[in-house]
């Protein structure tokens, strides 16, 4: 006997058949993890690193969450009672929640946490996250690719995927400026999809829908549009910094643009979170690219594996630095403190 379309058994199956097809792709990833990283190669080759550079590229990511902390700030500058020390605590926290938790996790404490708090609305921080902030890295990143291969010499095979992300941030970029600049226009009453959703429902959505949007506020004028595309670009050129002291760090000389396309592979290697923690597309990616580049499988190798577990320790320290001046404790990452007092917003002075 057939199950029924949309049955509890249906659904099952279709949940183990997702299941089943995630595990086989990770399964995948692995294997070419394993077949194209010199992985005893890269740690034996771990005692030869340049410790001054490698310092140098764990300080300049630091500085880049800064910058990348403070453009957060500058999206939610008119809730005064947010101060910018704390927002870059958090920040902090969510680099080493992400870098332990699958599924980036991190960026849902950024919503979570602020919110207990300060009783920011959550709607609000998510759209500030998840929307505002992952159009403008894909500015800076078509900023940047579209500066490398005018500038720079980026490599002519990346224009497709620079071409085919310039007209996705485009048509997002779009889309979001429209609903920043329609505030109180924008209601479930007045959608086309009004229909599809009960009026009971309708407050609510509206009133997630009023606080989202209050979440794109930047993007409502030029001049604070523009700033906000500064701080992407400035953060993102350090994280270019970064890879190019990564490269000294392990012996490595990266040109700008070079250094760039590690950045950009780096980034989108754990963008998809095929695995737990990014493991094996990260390493594949950067190896490959710096073997295309013209670098010896065994350096790509070290210079990926290397670079992981400097930044996994340097992203470790921080964090639990940033946990104790929060004084944070796991049952607040686990949500166990969602009903704690908010902080008055007089509490604490923004720098």
């Amino acid at each position: 006997m057939t199950a029924a379309p949309g049955s509890e058994s249906e659904r099952g199956r279709r949940w183990r058949t997702a299941i089943a097809v995630q595990v086989l792709v990770g399964v995948l990833v692995l294997a070419a993890f394993l077949w194209r990283v010199d992985i005893l190669g890269a740690l034996q080759n771990l005692p030869e690193l340049q410790l001054k550079w490698a310092l140098a590229g764990t300080v300049t990511f630091s500085l880049s969450k800064f910058v990348h902390a403070y453009r957060w700030r500058w999206f939610l500058r008119h809730r005064k009672e947010l101060p910018f020390r704390r927002l870059f605590e958090l920040f902090l926290v969510s680099n080493l929640a992400n870098a332990m938790i699958p599924l980036r996790a991190g960026d849902l404490l950024r919503v979570e946490l602020p919110s207990r708090r300060y009783g920011v609305p959550r709607a609000e921080l998510a759209s500030s996250v998840f929307l505002v902030e992952s159009l403008l890295d894909g500015v800076a990143f078509v900023l940047l690719a579209f500066g490398g291969l005018l500038i720079f010499d980026l490599p002519t095979s990346l224009r497709p995927g620079v071409a085919v992300l310039a007209a996705i941030v485009f048509l997002v970029a779009y889309v979001s400026v429209r609903a920043a600049r329609g505030g109180d226009d924008w209601s479930v009453d007045t959608s086309l999809w009004r229909y599809l959703v009960p009026r009971r429902f309708r407050p609510r959505i509206n009133g997630w829908l009023t606080e989202a949007i209050d979440g794109m506020s930047t993007l409502s004028d030029v001049r604070s549009a523009t700033i906000a595309v500064a701080l992407s670009v400035v953060a993102w050129m350090l994280e270019v910094g970064v890879w190019w002291y990564m490269g000294k760090a392990f012996g490595i000389e990266l040109a700008f643009s070079e250094a760039l396309t590690v950045m950009i592979a780096a980034n989108m290697a754990q963008a998809i979170p095929i695995t737990p923690w990014s493991i094996g597309p990260y390493e594949v990616a950067v190896t490959e690219v710096l073997v295309l580049l013209g670098s010896s499988r065994l350096d790509g190798s070290s210079y990926a594996i290397g670079s992981r577990i400097l930044l996994m320790l340097w992203i470790g320290a921080t964090g639990l630095i940033a946990m104790w001046s929060l004084d944070l404790r796991m049952r607040d990452l686990l949500g166990y403190g969602k009903n704690q007092t908010p902080a008055p917003a007089t509490s604490e002075a923004d720098p």
